[in-house]
């Protein structure tokens, strides 16, 4: 399928995805969301649906963001099928997952409760292990408490992938975060800094 096959036919079932986001009460099937999560995994397999309602005073439409997951790989795809978007009425088509760190920054206090572990961000420091300048992509060394001395790199990685995710947004994990690399003891030759400097300390390399 197409970007502009998936925007036809999206066309044709919105008005049912609408009634349906407004009507059927939580837990029930949705059928026609089902269908929009099809086609977009028609169109490319790993890409998501984020729907925001209307809210009042905010937004009359609407909002769908096309979501990667955080697989850069898959970025390009997002932002193809996002620019050829026509206008909808009554919808606004958004790419990639924004970060909520500036319309909620009390976010760094809060534990990210993971599976059999929580994650506060203002626990964690960071230093940047190395970058590509080319690609301008960064690995990064995350400097953790002791309390997460016994979980797994593999565990740990999803984890910080998704708060960064959360904080920062999609586009900005996709196109700046390699790879992670974590420590439990502070190198002398190595300054970190805390978590909530991570998005201006990485631009400031451009």
């Amino acid at each position: 399928m197409t970007a502009k096959e998936f925007w036809e036919e999206f066309k044709d079932f919105e008005e049912g995805l609408r009634h349906e986001l407004e009507f059927v009460k939580e837990g029930k099937k949705m059928e026609t969301f089902s269908y929009l999560c099809a086609q977009l995994d028609d169109y490319c397999p790993g890409l998501t649906p984020n729907i925001l309602s209307p809210e009042k005073n905010i937004s009359k439409n609407h909002i769908l963001t096309i979501s990667c997951s955080g697989n850069r790989d898959l970025l390009l795809y997002v932002n193809r099928l996002v620019d050829l978007a026509p206008e909808i009425e009554h919808w606004d088509i958004k790419a990639l997952v924004e970060g909520k760190i500036e319309t909620e920054p009390k976010m760094m206090l809060k534990p990210f409760v993971c599976d059999g572990f929580s994650i506060t961000p203002k626990d964690i420091r960071f230093t940047v292990y190395s970058w590509d300048p080319e690609k301008n992509i960064f690995d990064i060394l995350l400097l953790l408490p002791l309390n997460l001395a016994e979980i797994d790199d593999a565990d740990l990685e999803n984890a910080f992938i998704t708060i960064f995710e959360e904080l920062w947004g999609e586009r900005f994990v996709g196109e700046k975060i390699n790879c992670l690399f974590f420590t439990h003891n502070a190198n002398l030759e190595d300054e970190f800094f805390d978590l909530e400097m991570l998005e201006v300390c990485l631009n400031s390399f451009e």
